[in-house]
């Protein structure tokens, strides 16, 4: 701690050279603010006599220690294995003594003294009670844990789940970053560009796109590095929560082993990268024990997490709920603040891209506006309207209880018994609220994609562990028996593991994406390059980019293009193509691209054309769960004998 003494001089201590620095005997609590008896005080007159007789201080006077500055007096109380001397610069102290205007002595003399009250830890980890391990065994059991999470998460990581469209955008995504560009097609602000430019940079240090096959192997890679650091943090969160090692270590195998986070944990998906920066953030705040520096890292943290998924922002009255929780009550206004201004400060640069590139609002709302632009808000208003049609809740939920039924009623019951005992324990409610938060944005009647559950799956392992922590506690107390308690969690432990093994056996044997690869080796060996080639985005890089897997040492496809910008980009559709399905020489589609093609015939009408001239060359067949994934290459046939200007043809439409 340090205080501030501003000190009145008399003329003859203005004549007087500067008092060196002296160690004084601790006076108790620490004030802040100016000494109202000026240079008369008790504080000042020992620290001159100290001087004047060349008194070394004693053992028991070394605790505190006098600077003298241009304008004040410094004390600082030291802490146990703090530097000596931490305020001492090398340039030594200053030899002129401290000044005031006239006018202000009186000012000066009558300011008083505001004490500071002492601090201790917000969030200690709570030993009372516990069985004494020592921090190497816990260490231990932490980085097996760790371990065992990564065996599960990189066994047949690049066979299961199969490439889904999501991947492919966001590796594309991240070769545009490469490239100077924000998208490889026209920026439409579907999400801010955060998550894919920290996918950028992992391709930079690991040498590029394919260095673990496909481009979407490599980026399931990093996928593998937020699973672990999420995997940390969940302990590190309920042990700081104060609930014990044995329910930190629990909520770590829930998150790590259930079959659905195994499954999306996996996937090259904006929710992976948001919700490990969202953890980051809370565990900030947990360990920050009400200092400033962990206050605004920590909404640094929820601003990345903002930028890498907007629909984060829901979490936003929440999190400022923890920071009002975890700050001591005199420093809480500035901390909420200092938290939510650096918080918005950095969530709002997306905001700022689209004002900075005048696409803030939708073309035509200003009278001068006259361009036809993609812009932020007209994104915003078209997601709003997006429908069940597209996925619903329904069915999402269904596929939640069947991949992990105990996961998903656990979160139900855990959420509202942590609701319930919030009343006495606000951490109980903090963490139920972060759960809650989400529960609400899945139900309310958009559109729900299955993978959309990923947030929800460490909030949900954390709010499961302080259950069962605070239930066996109860049990404890209640039998007299400390360690029943865990005794209990490691039996529940012991019966989760074989669970989700038992119901992980498809995650761990099927092989779906061999169909999607052989695609490309069939592409790669039998169509020309300059032919264009409508492809889902799964497809785009190995195709698009040096060395990919439909590229081999050979020149890539400058006319595959993903089949939803086909339809709708003005710059392939009306000037590439335009406006002619004759121009498309091969189709390679899969059930869900057809599924999309053939539901809207009015938006896709180009290619629905197109597929209707065309035949079936190649199929390729895998199982995907209980069902079987199909991927179709069709051939266009072509009636014009002549060549398309725009494309480079032969008179069959090929090289």
């Amino acid at each position: 701690m340090t205080t501030f003494y501003k000190e009145t001089p008399s003329s003859e201590e203005q004549q007087s050279p500067a008092i060196p620095p002296v160690r004084l005997p601790s006076l108790g609590k620490v004030g802040f603010g100016v000494n109202p008896s000026g240079s008369g005080s008790g504080l000042l007159r020992r620290a001159k006599q100290n001087v004047r007789d060349q008194t070394p201080p004693t053992h028991e006077e070394s605790n505190l220690i006098l600077y003298r500055t241009p304008d004040f007096f410094l004390r600082t109380v030291y802490r146990v294995g703090q530097n000596v001397n931490p305020l001492r610069r090398s340039k030594g102290l200053l030899a002129t003594m401290p000044r005031v205007m006239p006018q202000q002595e009186k000012r000066v003399a009558n300011s008083e003294t505001r004490m500071m009250p002492s601090i201790s830890p917000i969030n200690p980890i709570n030993k009372k009670g516990q069985i004494p391990v020592p921090m190497w065994l816990e260490t231990l059991v932490v980085v097996l844990g760790l371990l065992v999470t990564g065996i599960a998460h990189a066994l047949n990581m690049f066979n299961f789940p199969r490439y889904e469209l999501d991947e492919g955008t966001y590796m594309a995504s991240a070769s545009a970053i490469l490239h100077g560009q924000l998208w490889p097609y026209a920026y439409g602000y579907g999400h801010p560009p955060i998550a894919w430019m920290q996918i950028a940079a992992w391709v930079e240090l690991t040498g590029g796109f394919f260095t673990f096959g496909n481009a979407l192997n490599t980026g399931r890679v990093l996928m593998l590095g937020y699973a672990l650091g999420c995997s940390l943090l969940v302990y590190l969160i309920v042990r700081r929560f104060g609930a014990s090692r044995s329910a930190g270590l629990l909520a770590m195998l829930i998150f790590s082993l259930s079959p659905l986070s195994i499954t999306y944990q996996r996937q090259v998906l904006l929710d992976n990268v948001a919700t490990f920066w969202l953890l980051v953030s809370l565990y900030l705040l947990v360990v920050g024990n009400s200092r400033l520096k962990y206050i605004v890292l920590s909404a640094l943290a929820l601003g990345i997490s903002i930028l890498s998924k907007e629909v984060f922002l829901l979490f936003v009255p929440t999190m400022i709920y923890a920071v009002w929780l975890h700050t001591t009550q005199f420093q809480r206004q500035f901390a909420l603040v200092a938290f939510t201004y650096t918080m918005l400060a950095v969530g709002s640069a997306f905001l700022l891209l689209a004002v900075l590139k005048g696409e803030l609002l939708p073309s035509g709302w200003l009278p001068w506006d006259h361009s036809n632009h993609l812009s932020l808000l007209g994104t915003l208003i078209g997601q709003t309207k997006r429908t069940q049609t597209e996925g619903s809740f329904a069915s999402s939920f269904s596929n939640w209880l069947y991949g992990d039924w105990i996961l998903v009623i656990s979160s139900l019951v855990a959420t509202g018994f942590n609701v319930i005992t919030g009343w006495w324990h606000r951490k109980h409610l903090l963490v139920a609220l972060l759960a809650l938060s989400f529960w609400l944005l899945l139900i309310r009647g958009g559109v729900v994609l299955s993978f959309y559950l990923i947030p929800l799956i460490p909030l949900i392992a954390i709010n499961c562990a302080m259950m069962v922590h605070t239930l066996t506690n109860w049990l404890g107390k209640l039998v007299r028996f400390d360690a029943v308690r865990v005794v209990l969690i490691l039996g529940v432990i012991a019966a989760l593991v074989p669970y989700d093994i038992l119901n992980s056996t498809t995650i761990f044997t099927q092989h779906p994406t061999s169909a999607q690869n052989k695609a490309i080796t069939w592409v790669r060996q039998h169509v020309p390059h300059n032919d264009f080639i409508v492809i889902n985005s799964y497809l785009y890089m190995d195709l698009r980019e040096p060395d990919g897997a439909g590229v081999g040492d050979g020149a890539t496809y400058p006319y595959a293009h993903v089949y939803q910008n086909v339809a709708s980009d003005p710059t392939i559709k009306d000037v590439l193509l335009a406006r002619n399905w004759d121009r498309i020489d091969y189709i390679v589609a899969d059930s869900e691209m057809l599924n999309d093609i053939r539901a809207d015939k009015a938006t896709f009408k180009i290619i629905d054309d197109a597929l209707n001239a065309s035949v079936l060359r190649a199929e390729f067949r895998a199982k995907d769960h209980a069902h079987d994934l199909v991927i179709q290459v069709f051939e266009v046939k072509h009636r014009l004998p002549h060549p398309v200007v725009g494309i480079p043809h032969t008179e069959n439409g090929r090289n």
